[in-house]
């Protein structure tokens, strides 16, 4: 009877306290809505766009990469926010040389997510990773409508390829008008 009741007060002394918050380890795998909170602003798995969105309209501005440049130079690298920073290398697509090395086609450019369409269209859009949303033919991108976005910082840009060089020994270049901060 002893060890009956010893294991009754191991289980009853394990058990969590039904009024205090969950911790990480007894909210571990749990579903319940009632414990699970999540962040209204995030974007989902779908690529929806998020509800409380900043949509930069201001003045547009020009980047051009020059074929051959070198990609950790400051004139080879679009700064468009401390943590989003695109630029490219000889070939393959761009990438966010804050947070990457070099390409990782499924993913860059890392911190940001891509469509078709303009911001007018907003709510009606898919956001992928740039290969995706470019339907792996980035050659064809040039004078067409996309929007950027910042997933850290939930910053919507229009954004406009004006040029692709094409081919492996291309040397990279690229060239794109975006929008800014709306003033």
């Amino acid at each position: 009877m002893k060890k009956c009741l010893i294991v009754a007060m191991v289980l009853i002394a394990c058990a969590p306290d039904p009024t205090e918050p969950p911790t990480p380890e007894t909210d571990a795998g749990t579903s319940d809505a009632g414990t699970v909170q999540e962040d209204a602003g995030s974007a989902s798995d779908t690529g929806a766009a998020p509800s409380n969105k900043t949509i930069w309209a201001g003045p547009r501005l020009t980047f051009t990469k020059a074929d051959y440049a070198d990609p950790e130079t400051a004139e080879a690298q679009d700064r468009i926010t401390d943590s989003v920073i695109l630029t490219r290398g000889s070939r393959n697509i761009l990438y966010n040389i804050v947070e990457e090395v070099g390409v990782n086609r499924s993913v860059s450019p890392a911190g940001t997510l891509w469509a078709l369409g303009t911001t007018d269209a907003i709510d009606d859009l898919v956001f992928q990773p740039l290969k995706q949303a470019a339907n792996s033919r980035m050659q064809d991108l040039p004078d067409q409508d996309m929007v950027l976005h910042l997933v850290a910082e939930n910053i919507y840009i229009d954004l406009r390829f004006l040029s692709w060089t094409v081919g492996s020994s291309s040397g990279g270049g690229f060239s794109y008008e975006r929008t800014t901060p709306t003033p």
